[in-house]
């Protein structure tokens, strides 16, 4: 029982001075390329975008690993061309899509969603975003950007099926959301190392405990780390605002990050979690990010009044006065 114990809540971005020790531990990961299935000896099916093909092997990324399959056991390789149709359906809706998407694997749906994943960097700490379109726009946490102006996004590139990062650094701030911990980015140049892979939000706003999730970020400067879990409480209420409340692990550097529903579709937006308890995380649902996207105006960002937008509301607590009271502190007793 948690009944009269206190626990505090802390926004999961990772501190800048970290960044060494933990990105000389990240794995690059495979960006996008259209998830191919290949059809093995004995009817067995590994689906996933191809980081290598050759004629002894073939290495398929699964999201959270690379599998390497002798190229002897494969009987045929088809592309799967789902995820872009859903893209294609939805690519004339503005500044985002929403679209009904099959049920889908975690380990597929990391591999074909996970390189719209992105790091989210400046001299304060690193957090996740993902993008939104095709035009650069991306989302990620208020309190990643917060009072930033040097700001950074990193995603990943594949050229001859070698790996690597692309970072840019021309990164705009469209329009900022300090209410429900939310902000839009765009990057300003057009990249030239692939096509941008958007995310797809889901058309229904209802979420349901039990329901299966996994989650997308860099915790601790690891890039595109996938977890899963389920949902926990779908409308958590905190200080007047409703969260959905997960069991899979998000850490610091998750923050800002996509939470995904079994089909693959963006529900919510990781941002923060208990300290020191597990299993008990919070995401800000997705109705509030795609209105976000829809008045972009009213919440433009004024370089002069950082906290600028249509609401004018006092910052929540967790992002409080003094540096210890970024750690919101809340009864219990769920």
């Amino acid at each position: 029982m948690l009944d009269a114990m206190n626990f505090r809540f802390r926004p999961r971005i990772f501190p800048a001075r970290f960044f060494p020790a933990f990105l000389a531990c990240a794995a690059a990961m495979a960006a996008y390329c259209p998830a191919e299935t290949l059809l093995l000896r004995g009817g067995a099916k590994v689906s996933g975008p191809l980081l290598k093909s050759d004629s002894e092997v073939v290495v398929v990324d699964l999201g959270y690993q690379a599998l390497s399959v002798p190229a002897l056991q494969i009987l045929d390789i088809q592309q799967d061309d789902s995820a872009a149709a859903a893209e294609a359906e939805a690519s004339d809706s503005g500044l985002y899509a929403a679209a009904d998407l099959d049920d889908v694997s975690t380990a597929d749906a990391a591999a074909r969603f996970g390189p719209a994943v992105v790091i989210v960097s400046s001299p304060a700490g690193l957090g996740s975003g993902f993008f939104v379109n095709r035009k650069g726009y991306l989302v990620t946490n208020y309190h990643v950007i917060m009072k930033q102006k040097r700001l950074a996004v990193t995603r990943f590139v594949k050229e001859d099926g070698i790996l690597r990062k692309a970072v840019y650094r021309d990164v705009k701030i469209i329009a900022v959301d300090p209410f429900h911990d939310l902000a839009v980015l765009r990057i300003e140049s057009r990249p030239e190392d692939g096509e941008i892979v958007p995310l797809i939000f889901s058309p229904s706003a209802k979420t349901r405990p039990g329901e299966k999730i996994f989650v997308i970020g860099n915790p601790m400067g690891l890039e595109r780390t996938v977890t899963e879990g389920i949902v926990s409480q779908a409308a958590r209420n905190f200080e007047g605002k409703l969260y959905i409340q997960v069991d899979a692990a998000v850490n610091p550097g998750n923050s800002g990050g996509p939470l995904f529903n079994r089909r693959g579709q963006v529900i919510g937006v990781c941002n923060m979690g208990a300290v020191r308890l597990q299993g008990l995380n919070f995401a800000i649902p997705a109705r509030h990010v795609t209105y976000l996207l829809d008045h972009l105006d009213d919440y433009a960002y004024d370089e002069a009044n950082s906290e600028s937008g249509f609401i004018y509301p006092e910052a929540p607590s967790r992002f409080g006065k003094s540096e210890d009271k970024d750690d919101e502190t809340a009864s219990g007793g769920h």
